[in-house]
C-alpha cells in the first residue's frame, strides 16, 4: 500500500485530518501483512496504530497453509471487535476503525499499538496465570447472539478433525484415538459453550508490564467463534508444560470462570481439559501437510495427543 493510500485510509478510520505518517515493520510476526504506523493529525497529535490487512490478499507467503481459506472471512475480525469486544469492554487493543478497498481487494483493520511482548517470550508465571484468568473472565459472559461470521466449533466440526490427522500421521499412530473419537468429542461438545478466541496461543497474547502487574491484551481474532471454552484453555496450556504447571493454569482459569448456567467443578474441568488437549493436538496433526511452524512455535503434537489420550484412558 502506498503511503498516500495508507494516509487516506487512516484519516477515514480516525475521522479527522491526517497530515503525515511514519510507518515501520511490526515488531511481532503475523500471518497477515501488518505494520506499525504513527499518524500525525491536523492538530499535531501522534496516534500510534497497528494496521493489519485482513483480506485474503493480506496473507503472507506460506501463511495460507496455517490459516486455511475455508476458515477465513475478511470481515470476521472487524465484526468481532465492533459487536463483541468493544461492547463487552474487554481489555484488548483499542479498535480505531476499519477501511475497505474493494477495488484493490484490501480490508485494513486499525488498532491501538500495544507496548507489549508475546506471552510465549515470558517466563513469568504471573503473566501466564493472568492470561488464564483473562480467558476465564471472557468465557463467563453470556454467549453472544449467533452471527453468520463466527466459526462454529461444534460436534460436527470436532468429529471431522480425526480423518485428516490419521491421514498425515504414521500408520496406526492414532488408532486407539480414532476408535474412541466420537466419545471424546461428545464429552468436549457437552462442555459449556462460550465465545472463543479460537487461536488463544501464547503468540497471540500480548503482555504489558505495569505497576499493577502483567496486563493481558489478546490479539488476532480472525478465528473467533462459538464452542466449548476449554478449546481456548487447551491452546494456552499447550507446549512443554508439566502436568502440575498445566493444572496451575487450569485452576487460575477456573477461579475466574463463572458461566451463566453454573460452573462445573475444578475436577471436572481438569478431566475434560484432557479431551480438549487431545482435540487441539489432533487438529494440528491434520492441519496441512505443507505447513511447518517457525522453530519457536514447533511442537510435537503427536506426543501431546498420545499423552492426553493416555490421561483419559484411551
Amino acid at each position: 500500500m502506498s503511503s498516500e493510500a495508507l494516509r487516506v485510509a487512516v484519516q477515514e478510520a480516525l475521522g479527522q485530518p491526517v497530515r503525515g505518517l511514519t510507518r515501520r515493520p511490526h515488531a511481532h510476526a503475523s500471518s497477515f501483512a501488518i505494520e506499525e504506523v504513527d499518524a500525525i493529525t491536523g492538530d499535531g497529535e501522534v496516534v500510534r496504530l497497528v494496521v493489519k490487512d485482513v483480506a485474503a490478499s493480506g496473507l503472507l507467503p506460506g501463511a495460507a497453509d496455517a490459516k486455511p481459506a475455508a476458515r477465513l472471512d475478511p470481515a470476521r475480525e472487524t465484526e468481532v471487535y465492533r459487536s463483541i469486544l468493544v461492547p463487552w469492554a474487554l481489555d484488548v487493543p483499542v479498535f480505531r476503525g476499519s477501511v475497505t478497498d474493494s477495488v484493490a481487494g484490501h480490508r485494513w483493520l486499525l488498532l491501538e499499538a500495544v507496548d507489549g511482548n508475546p506471552l510465549w517470550q515470558s517466563g513469568d508465571s504471573a503473566a501466564w496465570d493472568a492470561a488464564a484468568r483473562w480467558l476465564g473472565d471472557m468465557h463467563s459472559r453470556a454467549v453472544p447472539r449467533a452471527s453468520g461470521r463466527l466459526l462454529r466449533y461444534d460436534a460436527d466440526y470436532l468429529l471431522g478433525r480425526i480423518s485428516p490427522a490419521v491421514a498425515l500421521t504414521p500408520p496406526g499412530a492414532l488408532e486407539r484415538v480414532a476408535a474412541s473419537w466420537r466419545e471424546t468429542v461428545g464429552r468436549l461438545a457437552g462442555w459449556p459453550h462460550a465465545f472463543l478466541h479460537g487461536d488463544y496461543y501464547a503468540s497471540n497474547v500480548l503482555v504489558e508490564a505495569t505497576s499493577a502487574g502483567p496486563r493481558i491484551r489478546p490479539v488476532d481474532w480472525e478465528l473467533a467463534g462459538l464452542g466449548p471454552g476449554l478449546l481456548d484453555l487447551a491452546a494456552l496450556s499447550s507446549g512443554t508444560w508439566t502436568a502440575d504447571e498445566r493444572r496451575r493454569l487450569a485452576l487460575a482459569y477456573h477461579a475466574a470462570w463463572h458461566p451463566p448456567a453454573g460452573r462445573p467443578s475444578a475436577g471436572e474441568l481438569l478431566d475434560v481439559l484432557e479431551c480438549a488437549r487431545l482435540l487441539v493436538a489432533v487438529q494440528w496433526l491434520g492441519w496441512s501437510e505443507r505447513w511447518t511452524p517457525p522453530p519457536e512455535h514447533a511442537h510435537d503434537w503427536l506426543a501431546t495427543a498420545l499423552d492426553a489420550a493416555a490421561r483419559i484412558g484411551l
